[in-house]
């Protein structure tokens, strides 16, 4: 079973310099639907995060076309844009929930034709209509491809009253009981909608002054970072901490195959989910190949396959009953009430903002300085 959290290992320490085989195709008007075996003996240059690029759930259909896979992780998002900006050509990308407004403003992603896709009519609707799938103009730029709702883990027999509120965890009695990840995105963004500021993640200076200084008794009542999921799993097994802040379903699943029991639950400010989805970066030497490749990553049957390998939620309404295993524990009610931008808005403000609100560095100075 692949673990979401071994998704951002780096399987190369440095990039890849990359050829594709196929030639570039105009983007700028519709084509029409997904081109059949566009890929057959094509090359599939992917960068982004392993595990989501069909590696296993795609290897018939890749063998069936004589398609060769080629997969690099440059170490971090900003490498990423970096690898595309310089002119590397890869077909296709991962595009993350929390980074895909970046990666839209850097111009490193081509807006998506949905009509090319046989099965975009099938996403759930939750996802097809988020903002955060959108560039100011409109356009859609990634196509999910799996989801979370990012609840909170907790060990039930040691936390008899799950906390409502992320403010809840400001309280001396949790002092020394939680972890959380070192990073402002999910805390500074809960605490901001739990002061009533619904413009979260978009903040004023005075605003975010205010949630500074409760993110700072958050960091100080918790008893350290969780590296990962799995880090965070072990420290609640162990009984180290109580309760895991910006956790995932699957470490359920992993405590109980070690005979312990954890559940889940998520904070009145909202469940703050992520989507992982597929772009068609900037430099695409055969956009044809990655409309066709995208659409099977976002079929029935692999869409189920895909869930149940990473653990996640399924984005094709057909595959819902198809998922097995411990995918199975997702609420698809979040994904299929329609958008709510809420749930999957981004949870962290963009490098370029309107004047009187404070960009992604100030929050990420502003953590150094808590943290200092």
């Amino acid at each position: 079973m692949k673990k979401r959290w071994l998704l951002a290992a780096a399987v190369s320490s440095a990039l890849l310099v990359l050829t594709a085989c196929g030639s570039s195709d105009d983007t700028s008007e519709s084509q029409g639907p997904v081109k059949e075996n566009a890929c057959e003996n094509a090359t599939i240059n992917f960068i982004g995060l392993e595990g989501e690029e069909g590696k296993v759930e795609l290897e018939d259909w890749r063998e069936e076309r004589g398609t060769k896979l080629v997969s690099s992780w440059p170490g971090d998002w900003a490498q990423l844009i970096a690898a595309i900006k310089v002119g590397q050509p890869f077909e296709l990308s991962t595009i993350p929930y929390h980074w895909a407004q970046r990666m839209i403003a850097a111009e490193v992603v081509q807006p998506i034709d949905t009509s090319r896709l046989t099965n975009w009519d099938k996403v759930a609707s939750g996802l097809a209509e988020s903002p955060s799938l959108r560039g100011e103009d409109g356009e859609i730029y990634g196509v999910p491809i799996a989801w979370g709702d990012a609840p909170y883990i907790y060990a039930p027999d040691r936390v008899s009253n799950p906390p409502k509120s992320i403010t809840d965890l400001l309280d001396p009695s949790w002092k020394g009981r939680f972890v959380l990840f070192d990073a402002p995105d999910s805390p500074f963004y809960l605490l901001a909608k739990a002061h009533g500021f619904d413009e979260s993640p978009l903040l004023t200076q005075e605003q975010l002054d205010v949630v500074v200084a409760d993110a700072a008794k958050l960091v100080d009542n918790a008893a350290a970072f969780q590296s990962n999921y799995q880090d965070a799993n072990d420290r609640l097994i162990n009984k180290d901490v109580d309760l895991a802040v910006g956790g995932w379903e699957a470490q359920v699943a992993w405590a109980e195959e070690k005979g312990v029991t954890l559940d889940f639950g998520f904070f009145d400010e909202g469940r703050h989910g992520w989507w992982d989805g597929l772009a068609i970066p900037s430099t695409s030497e055969n956009v044809d190949c990655a409309y066709e490749y995208i659409d099977q990553m976002i079929s029935t049957e692999v869409q189920a396959e895909l869930a149940t390998n990473l653990v996640s939620g399924a984005v094709n309404t057909d595959a819902f009953d198809l998922v097995e295993g411990d995918a199975q524990s997702y609420d698809y009610s979040v994904v299929t009430g329609g958008a709510n931008s809420d749930d999957f808005a981004s949870s962290t403000p963009p490098e370029e903002v309107a004047d009187g609100y404070m960009n992604y560095q100030d929050w990420l100075d502003a953590w150094q300085k808590i943290k200092s």
